[in-house]
């Protein structure tokens, strides 16, 4: 897939996530993020039912209470209304499925 070749050849010198959407119909969204090495996606919560899958390197998925070390091709579902953030341990690229909440669709 052509973004992921983007994103795997920009990861080396970027210092901030870097987000690709694939896909975005009936309220559900393909993402692909790219984390480089120490690289954070900040404290946020999903906008509804969300599972990532780790396609290179590793990340570690924080919350508040917990922390979960993800390697290439381990899939992570993504608990609901959970502050969480993901940080690059080794350059790493994930993919996001998102099923919008309801009230967080638009018409």
């Amino acid at each position: 897939m052509i973004l992921l070749n983007e994103i795997s050849e920009a990861l080396p010198k970027s210092n901030q996530p870097l987000v690709k959407q694939i896909y975005n119909k009936a309220g559900k969204k393909l993402m692909a993020i790219g984390l480089k090495s120490g690289v954070a996606l900040a404290d946020h919560i999903a906008a509804g039912k969300a599972k990532l899958m780790v396609v290179q390197g590793e990340i570690d998925f924080n919350t508040e209470t917990d922390s979960y070390r993800l390697e290439r091709f381990d899939s992570f579902e993504i608990p609901e209304d959970v502050k969480h953030s993901v940080v690059g341990v080794f350059d790493a690229i994930f993919l996001l499925l998102i099923k919008e909440s309801k009230n967080t669709m638009h018409s």
